[in-house]
């Protein structure tokens, strides 16, 4: 399904269960932060959000209360600053949570702080610690849930809907919540009309309940003692030649799972003489939220137990297969799945100039993204970044890497925004048009039965046609309204000079029909004022979005404001994949209840950092004997430095040479624009 015809989809639905703009905007906002295809500042990972940074320094305490570790990690300090972090999320965002719900919270993290390093040495005090603020974790979760009912049925002011909506999308990606899933859910609760709070919840955040799993483990014909490795309550079943208990319908999917390992096992003997054909097919209870919660979930607990397997065995590899089946006996749906997702279409490379030194990090970055365990794919971005040169702690440069990173989330958003606008523009347009049509073709039928009828029932029958060819006309207003959202975004692209295949080329173009110049030429005032009028006639999400950069771009402190913000909120994710690098491949554990949030963190900032790089190498002059070429810590560095002087600039009230589009680029100042 194409982006306009999936949100032109939904548009239609959240119209048939009569939701208000504002409740749109809040769907769409949890169902925007929460997509894993979303750009890294749209993506909740990238915001502070109260149930992410309490369950950090949770996950921090716990972590230093193992018993046994002669240096436990995170460090004192670095575990001390999580807390100190939570602490100021929660006091800052107090105001968008039901009075006094996040009380507790903020109370037993500053008693945590007041103890300082001291107070975090000794294994026994963050174990304490710990238990404390899990408790505190389950009621600050509890105030999402009750703050985000409040708004889907008030009028809380703009910014806590924006700060639930993060804090609720948060939540769905902790808890293993499956975006395609989610996203489907949605539509379907949406489809059967009227929607109130406590039914979108439940869509939202399912119960925790029983899923069956099977995976395909590869390199044995056996698995012994498996049940004393596996939960009891598992009911693990071990193949070959065991009945299927509990599988009902899905008993045909769990056959071909079986037949399709069958067939790779033959393929790989014929391919490859000397390959075993052992495999098992292993199938146990786990409990999730969703279906592909529970495959994800299923898949690492495999894992873990074939941990066992694997050190009993000196020479043959033990592996599970990608193929996962998952399957719901309350519902009776199972999903098939298989990872990693592959890709489809050509590929081409992000630069062909990349440096030799860079290319430990392009290595590390690649296995961080094809590794499944999360904690594990998490702690390899930080690898990535280390083998750039960048380091952690009081003598490191993350603050530096985060600044430059806030330079490329700029353009990042300002193109990002640009899409959004034109796939919203589209998806209203035909969400109005195929609402007109279906209007019309009901009054239509409602009519000629009308005019075959006789008597009273011709009577009953006009009445209905009169209302539907009444709602006709209103859809038709409605079409009329949302093609005029078509032409101001013309006049925009007129303006833009965006082509046929709506790429934009200059996003400096874009901006200034934000906030033009008051002495603006008259193409751009066209553009701006269509601008304006094209946000008006949409809804949702996108236009909200649009409010917010029109608000910065006028005012640009507000603007020097986010780009700081951005950095620190960057730097604060720098430190954290630090702590999980520490954590992981340092002092062995692979699992938090943020796993899912850092791996996505970790890999967006891997990303965005090699895209600015990959920009700098090449357009770069070539390197001379008088002129060597920059390493990557010297470019973050340098980036760094533009980073502060464009701030100061914008902070001095202007954006008058702001140069976005090429903003990272060795060919500019970043404040060049003619």
């Amino acid at each position: 399904m194409s982006l306009v015809r999936a949100e032109a989809d939904l548009i239609r639905l959240c119209q048939r269960a009569g939701l208000s703009d504002g409740q749109r905007a809040l769907l769409e906002a949890v169902l925007a932060a929460s997509d894993p295809e979303a750009v890294l500042t749209q993506h909740v990972t990238s915001a502070p959000t109260a149930v992410a940074t309490l369950a950090r320094a949770h996950s921090a305490l716990e972590s230093r209360a193992r018993p046994g570790r002669s240096k436990p990690q995170p460090y004192p300090e670095q575990a001390l600053d999580l807390v100190i972090d939570a602490r100021e999320t929660l006091e800052a965002f107090a105001s968008h949570f039901p009075p006094g719900r996040v009380d507790g919270a903020v109370n037993a993290l500053t008693v945590i702080e007041r103890g300082g390093p001291a107070g975090l040495k000794s294994a026994t005090d963050p174990a304490a610690r710990a238990a404390i603020l899990a408790g505190r974790a389950a009621e600050v979760q509890t105030a999402v849930t009750d703050g985000f009912a409040a708004a889907w049925c008030g009028t809380a002011a703009a910014g806590t809907r924006e700060q639930l909506a993060l804090e609720m999308a948060a939540l769905c990606v902790m808890e293993g919540r499956q975006h395609h899933l989610l996203s489907d859910d949605v539509r379907t609760v949406l489809s059967r009309g009227s929607l109130d709070v406590g039914r979108l919840l439940k869509v939202l955040l399912p119960a925790v309940r029983d899923f069956r799993v099977a995976v395909v483990v590869e390199g044995t014909s056996r698995l012994e003692s498996l049940a004393r490795l596996m939960d009891s309550a598992a009911a693990v079943r071990n193949s070959p030649g065991e009945p299927a208990v509990g599988w009902g319908h899905a008993t045909a999917d769990l056959k071909a799972l079986a037949e399709l390992a069958d067939a790779a096992s033959a393929a790989r003997r014929a391919w490859s003489g000397d390959q075993a054909g052992g495999h098992v097919l292993l199938t146990f209870t786990v409990r999730a939220r969703d279906l592909g919660g529970a495959a994800l979930l299923g898949r690492r607990r495999a894992s873990e137990m074939l941990d066992q397997y694997v050190a009993g065995q000196r020479v043959a590899e033990i592996r599970l297969r990608p193929e996962t089946l998952a399957h719901d006996p309350d519902s009776g749906r199972v999903l098939r799945a298989a990872v990693p997702v592959l890709g489809s279409g050509p590929v081409r490379p992000l630069t062909i100039g990349w440096p030799p030194a860079l290319r430990e990090s392009l290595r590390t970055a690649h296995i961080a993204r094809v590794t499944e365990a999360p904690t594990t794919a998490a702690g390899l971005c930080w690898a990535a970044l280390e083998a750039l040169d960048v380091k952690s702690g009081k003598k490191g440069n993350t603050g530096e890497l985060a600044r430059a990173l806030s330079l490329q989330a700029v353009r990042q958003q300002v193109i990002d925004l640009h899409q959004r606008t034109r796939t919203a523009v589209a998806a209203e347009v035909s969400a109005a048009r195929t609402a007109h049509q279906a209007a019309q073709r009901a009054a239509d039928r409602l009519e000629a039965a009308a005019k075959a009828a006789e008597g009273a029932r011709a009577a009953l029958l006009g009445e209905k046609a009169t209302t539907a060819r009444d709602i006709a006309l209103g859809q038709r207003a409605a079409l009329e309204r949302a093609s005029e959202a078509e032409a101001y975004r013309a006049v925009v692209d007129a303006w833009t000079g965006v082509g046929d295949d709506g790429l934009l080329r200059d996003p400096d173009r874009w901006l200034d029909a934000f906030a033009p110049p008051a002495d603006a030429d008259p193409a751009l005032r066209a553009a701006a004022d269509a601008l304006v009028a094209l946000t008006d006639r949409l809804g949702g999400e996108t236009a909200a979005r649009l409010r917010t950069w029109r608000a910065l771009l006028a005012d640009p402190c507000s603007l020097a404001t986010w780009l700081k913000g951005t950095a620190g909120r960057f730097e604060t994710s720098l430190d954290w994949l630090y702590a999980i690098r520490n954590t992981a491949l340092h002092d062995g554990r692979f699992a938090s209840a943020t796993d899912l949030l850092d791996v996505h963190a970790g890999r967006a900032l891997v990303d965005l950092t090699l895209e600015f790089l990959g920009n700098w190498y090449q357009h770069a002059p070539t390197p001379t004997l008088e002129q060597p070429e920059r390493t990557a810590v010297a470019v973050i560095a340098h980036l760094a430095v533009r980073q502060q002087k464009v701030v100061e600039e914008l902070e001095g009230g202007t954006r008058a040479g702001w140069n976005v589009s090429r903003l990272t680029s060795p060919t500019s100042t970043g404040w060049d624009r003619a």
